[in-house]
C-alpha cells in the first residue's frame, strides 16, 4: 500500500512472556488480558492437517462446551488440534485477517451499526502486530512531528470498549467452504482459517484485509543490503540506522551521510523530503527513478510541488535508472578507506554500492556509494501462499495475486467471503483497477460492514463506487502537497498544506478517544513551535536600532540569540528562554489495558513520583521487590509522565512482578543540578520508608529486603549516584531496607580523560561533554566532577567499591557511539575497585543508545527487558 489519502503497551506476563515468542494458540496472549482465552486448552506440538475435510472442523467446533475456548477432537487419527471455540454457538461469527486501514476500520464499522439482539456478530480481529499503524504518517518519526503512540495505537487500546476480539497471530492457511453447494438444512459455515500459532478458527463470514508486503527481493543484493519502508518495525529500523550514522559523524570532518532512495512514487518522494531537509548540509540523499520523472500518477499540482522542493534540498536526482545490484564496497572501492579519520569513527560500518544501468536512451551508466538504501518500489499479496495446496485457485486472483472480487466486495463464487484494500482487485466503471492506497480501504472498509449487516440480515448488498476525494503528501516538517479532486487546478503547498494534512489525518484517526488524544498532543507541539515561529518573525519585523547596526541581526534579540544549544533536547536563548522541540508530551496515570499494571502519581517526600503495581498484586498477600527507576533525557528533558518511559514502566512492572518507583525530578538548565539528584534521593528515601509509612501499596505489598535501583542515561548516572549515598555513612537505609541490585543501562558517564574507542574521537567531542555538564551543573569543578567520573581518584573509587548492594547489571548498546566505551570502562573499572558484590555485562547488539523506548517490542528491546527482569527476579 502506497501511504496516500485524501483524509507503546504491549501484552506482557509478569512471568516475563512476550507475543514475539507464542507460549501457546494465540501467540502467548494470556488469559487476564482476553476473557476469550480464560480455561484455553494448550497444545503440543502436533502439526494439522490441512486436508481435513470441513465437516470434520465443524464436528470438531460443535463438540466443546463454554465460550471462547479452544476444544479437542474426541476421535482423531491425527492427534490433538486446538480448535477455537466462539463464546455464542447461536450468533454469527465474523473473522477479519489483517489490522490496516480495511480489517481494522471494518471492525470498527460493524460495531457502529445497530443489530437485531440475537443477530449482532462476534467479530475476531487477526493480525502479526500488536499494533495498528497509521501508515500514511509514518515519515513524520523521521522528522521528529510525532511519536509512536500517535501513529501506532496498539489494537487492545483502540478496541477496549468494542465487543471486538483481538488476536496477536499470523495467518498460514485458508480453507473456505463457501462455495461448496449445500444441501437444505445443512451447515452454512464459511470456512476455516488456519493461524500460525496452530489454532484452527471457524467463521460464517470472512474478511480478507490483509494488505500486501514489500516485494524486497528484486535485484542482487536488494534483500540483503535495502530496507523497505511499509511498517513500523521498518521505520524504527531506517531511525535507528540515520541516529547511528549521525551520531559517527559528530564531530568529526568525515564525508557527508548518503542515504539513496530507490523508486520516486510517494513513498519515495516522501522519504526523500523527509530525510533530506533532516539532514540539512551534513548528508545527501540519491534518489533513483526508472522513469523520467516523479510521482507519474499523481496529480500535476502535487507533482510540481513535490519536484520544486526537492530540487531546492541536498538531492540528488537519477531519473532514468534502474538498479542493476546492491553490493558491499571492497578496500579499494570504499572512498573511506582513503580517510583515516573517517575510517576510525565508522569502523564496520560498510558502505554500499549500488550499479545503476540506463533505462533511456543517452545515459550512462552509473555506480553510486550510499551508507544506507531504501527500497520503495514493488510489493507482492500475501493471498497466493495462504491458498490450500490441494486446491491451490480456491480463490479467484488476478496475475498480480490480488483476490478478484464482485461490486459488492464479496470474493467472486463466495458469498461469504469479503476481500477490501491491497488485498482485492476490484476496478472503477472505466476498468482500471482501484490504487492501493489507504483512501481506497477507508472507503471499502465502510462497505464491507454495511455489505456484512445487509448479509447478516438478508437485505440488499450496495456495489461500492470509490469516491477520489485528491491525494496529499509530506515534503517535510512545514511542507506539504494536497490537491483535491472536487476543486479542479487547487493545490496547497507549503505551512498551509502541512497544516490541512495533518487536521485530515487527525479526523480519520479510528476512534474518538484517540482522535482527543492525537488531537490535543500536535496542537500542543504546534503551539509551541509557532510561538517560537511568532517571537522570531516580530523581533526581525523592527528597524534595527543605530547604536546596534554594525552588530549582527540574531545579536539584537536576546529572546532569539543561541546562548546554549543542546539537541535534539533543548535550545537556551540568551534571555534565558528555553525550547524544547517537540514540547513535552505525557500520558495519565491510571490502568493499562494492555498489561494490566495500574499506576498513580504521588508526592515522595520533597519529591513527586508514578508508582505501579503489578496486576493481580491488590488480591494477593505474596510480597513483592521495589525498584526505583530513574528516566533519561540528559537531565534537561523527559519525565515517567512521557509516553515511551510509561509503556516501558508497565512492561517491566508486568514482567517483573515488582513495585514500581518512577521519580519526577527537576530538570535543568530551570533547575541546575544537584536538584535531579536531591529529588531522586527524595524519592529513594519516600520508598524505602513505605511512603512515609503512609502509602498503601507499600504497606501491603512491598518486600524491603528486595530493593533496586534502575536508570537509563542519565537516569543510570542519578542510579550510581544514589547507590553511592546508600552506602555512605550520612546516606544510610532504614533497617529492613537492603539494597539488592543496581542495573544501569547505556549509563552517562564521561570524563577529561578518553577511554577505550574515545580515543578516535575528535577535541571536539570532549568539549562537548563539557559544555553539557557545566550547563546541566553550573557549580561543578567540570569532567574530574565524581558525579560523572566516578573513578576519577582513590575518594571517588573507594565510593564506589563502597556500593552497598550485592549484584550490579550494566547494559550497553553496540552502536551507542557516545556512551558504549564509558559503559564498558564503568563495568572494568568498578570491578578493579575492589567492589565484592557480582558483576554482570549485557550487550544488545545492532542497536542505538536507549533504542528501547522507541522500540519495545523489538526482538531486541524484548531481549534486555528480559535481563533485567531476571537480574530482579534473581
Amino acid at each position: 500500500m502506497s501511504f496516500r489519502a485524501a483524509p507503546w503497551g504491549r501484552p506482557s506476563l509478569p512471568g516475563g512472556r512476550h507475543p514475539a515468542r507464542p507460549h501457546g494458540p494465540f501467540g502467548g496472549m494470556n488469559a487476564w488480558r482476553n476473557s476469550i482465552l480464560k480455561n484455553s486448552w494448550r497444545f503440543g506440538g502436533t502439526p494439522i492437517n490441512f486436508g481435513l475435510p470441513s465437516a470434520l472442523f465443524r464436528c470438531m467446533a460443535s463438540s466443546t462446551s463454554g465460550g471462547g475456548t479452544f476444544s479437542r477432537p474426541t476421535s482423531t487419527d491425527e492427534g490433538p488440534m486446538p480448535i477455537y471455540s466462539w463464546p455464542d454457538k447461536q450468533r454469527p461469527r465474523v473473522c477479519i485477517l489483517g489490522g490496516g486501514f480495511g480489517g481494522l476500520y471494518t471492525a470498527l464499522r460493524l460495531e457502529s451499526l445497530v443489530w437485531p439482539n440475537d443477530k449482532k456478530p462476534q467479530v475476531m480481529l487477526v493480525d502479526q502486530s500488536d499494533r495498528f499503524v497509521f501508515k500514511p504518517m509514518l515519515y513524520e518519526l523521521l522528522s521528529g512531528e510525532v511519536d509512536v503512540w500517535e501513529i501506532a495505537p496498539s489494537f487492545m487500546e483502540l478496541l477496549k470498549n468494542t465487543s471486538v476480539q483481538f488476536v496477536k497471530d499470523s495467518v498460514k492457511l485458508l480453507r473456505p467452504s463457501d462455495h461448496f453447494r449445500r444441501e437444505s438444512g445443512g451447515s452454512c459455515t464459511g470456512g476455516v482459517v488456519h493461524l500460525e500459532s496452530g489454532t484452527v478458527v471457524e467463521y460464517d463470514w470472512l474478511v480478507l484485509a490483509l494488505g500486501a508486503e514489500a516485494k524486497i527481493d528484486v535485484v542482487p543484493g536488494s534483500a540483503e543490503y535495502a530496507i523497505p519502508f511499509t511498517t513500523l518495525d521498518d521505520a524504527l529500523k531506517v531511525e535507528s540506522q540515520l541516529k547511528m550514522l549521525e551520531r559517527r559523524r559528530f564531530g568529526r570532518s568525515i564525508p557527508d551521510i548518503q542515504v539513496a532512495i530507490v523508486g520516486l512514487g510517494y513513498s519515495g518522494v516522501e522519504l526523500a523530503a523527509t530525510i533530506s531537509e533532516r539532514l540539512k548540509n551534513t548528508g545527501t540523499v540519491q534518489a533513483i527513478n526508472v522513469q523520467t520523472t516523479i510521482c507519474p500518477s499523481a496529480p500535476p499540482g502535487n507533482r510540481d510541488a513535490a519536484l520544486k522542493v526537492l530540487e531546492s534540498r541536498n538531492i540528488q536526482l537519477f531519473l532514468g535508472y534502474f538498479v542493476k545490484c546492491i553490493r558491499e564496497a571492497s578496500a579499494s572501492e570504499d572512498s573511506v578507506t582513503t580517510d583515516t579519520d573517517a575510517k576510525e569513527v565508522n569502523g564496520d560500518h560498510k558502505k554500499l554500492l549500488l550499479e545503476l544501468q540506463p533505462a533511456q536512451r543517452g545515459l550512462q551508466s552509473q555506480v553510486l556509494e550510499a551508507d544506507m538504501v531504501l527500497w520503495t518500489v514493488g510489493s507482492t499479496s500475501q493471498i497466493p501462499r495462504l491458498q490450500p495446496p490441494d486446491a491451490p485457485y480456491v480463490i479467484p486472483l488476478n496475475g498480480r495475486g490480488q483476490v478478484e472480487t464482485e461490486e459488492t466486495l464479496q470474493v467472486k463464487g463466495h458469498p461469504r467471503t469479503f476481500a477490501i484494500g491491497d488485498s482485492a482487485a476490484l476496478r472503477d466503471p472505466s476498468g482500471k483497477l482501484l490504487p492501493a492506497t489507504a483512501q481506497v480501504a477507508f472507503q471499502q472498509a465502510d462497505f464491507a460492514g454495511w455489505n456484512l449487516w445487509a448479509a447478516i440480515n438478508d437485505r440488499p448488498l450496495l456495489p461500492f463506487r470509490f469516491q477520489n476525494l485528491g491525494e496529499m503528501m509530506t515534503l517535510g516538517r512545514s511542507d506539504a502537497a494536497i490537491t483535491a479532486s472536487f476543486i479542479e487546478g487547487l493545490t496547497l503547498e507549503g505551512p498551509i498544506g502541512h497544516a490541512a494534512r495533518k487536521i485530515v489525518y487527525c479526523l480519520r484517526m479510528p476512534t474518538d478517544e484517540h482522535r482527543v488524544k492525537v488531537g490535543i498532543s500536535w496542537l500542543t507541539k504546534t503551539a509551541v513551535d509557532s510561538l517560537a515561529s511568532l517571537q522570531n518573525a516580530v523581533a526581525n519585523s523592527f528597524p534595527p536600532d543605530p547604536a546596534t547596526t554594525n552588530r549582527s541581526p540574531r545579536a539584537m534579540d536576546p529572546d532569539t540569540e543561541v546562548a546554549f544549544d543542546f539537541q535534539p533536547y533543548l535550545c537556551q536563548y540568551k534571555s534565558g528562554r528555553i525550547f524544547r522541540p517537540g514540547g513535552e508530551a505525557t500520558v495519565p496515570a491510571g490502568a493499562d489495558p494492555v498489561t494490566g499494571v495500574v499506576s498513580r502519581d504521588i508526592h515522595a517526600g520533597d519529591a513527586r513520583a508514578r508508582v505501579y503495581l503489578p496486576p493481580g498484586a491488590a488480591v494477593s498477600t505474596e510480597k513483592l521487590p521495589v525498584v526505583v527507576y530513574f528516566h533519561g533525557g540528559g537531565f534537561v528533558t523527559g519525565s515517567p509522565a512521557r509516553p515511551g518511559t510509561h509503556a516501558y514502566l508497565n512492561d517491566l512492572v508486568a514482567r517483573s512482578g515488582a513495585i514500581g518507583v518512577s521519580v519526577y525530578y527537576r530538570l535543568a538548565p530551570e533547575n541546575p543540578l544537584p536538584a535531579a539528584y536531591e529529588d531522586a534521593w527524595a524519592a529513594v528515601r519516600w520508598a524505602a520508608t513505605r511512603g512515609d509509612g503512609a502509602d498503601p501499596w507499600l504497606l501491603d505489598h512491598a518486600d524491603l529486603s528486595r530493593f533496586f535501583l534502575v536508570g537509563c542515561s542519565a537516569g543510570a548516572n542519578i542510579a550510581h549516584n544514589m547507590a553511592v549515598r546508600c552506602g555512605a555513612a550520612d546516606g544510610a537505609l532504614p533497617d529492613g531496607v537492603t539494597l539488592r541490585g543496581l542495573v544501569v543501562v547505556h549509563p552517562y558517564f564521561t570524563g577529561k580523560e578518553a577511554v577505550g574507542a574515545e580515543t578516535a574521537f575528535g577535541p571536539e567531542v570532549r568539549e562537548f561533554f563539557d559544555r553539557t555538564w557545566r550547563f546541566v551543573f553550573p557549580e561543578t569543578s567540570g569532567l574530574d566532577d565524581p558525579r560523572v567520573n566516578p573513578f576519577v581518584d582513590d575518594a571517588a573509587r573507594a565510593a564506589a567499591a563502597a556500593i552497598p548492594c550485592g549484584r550490579v547489571l550494566v547494559c550497553v548498546a553496540e552502536k551507542d557511539f557516545f556512551l558504549k566505551e564509558r559503559g564498558l570502562w564503568y563495568h572494568r573499572e568498578l570491578k578493579a575497585s575492589g567492589y565484592g558484590g557480582e558483576l554482570e555485562l549485557f550487550e544488545s547488539k545492532g542497536v542505538d543508545h536507549a533504542f528501547h523506548f522507541a522500540m519495545l517490542d523489538s526482538d531486541q528491546a524484548v531481549e534486555l527487558q528480559e535481563i533485567n527482569v531476571a537480574f530482579i527476579k534473581k
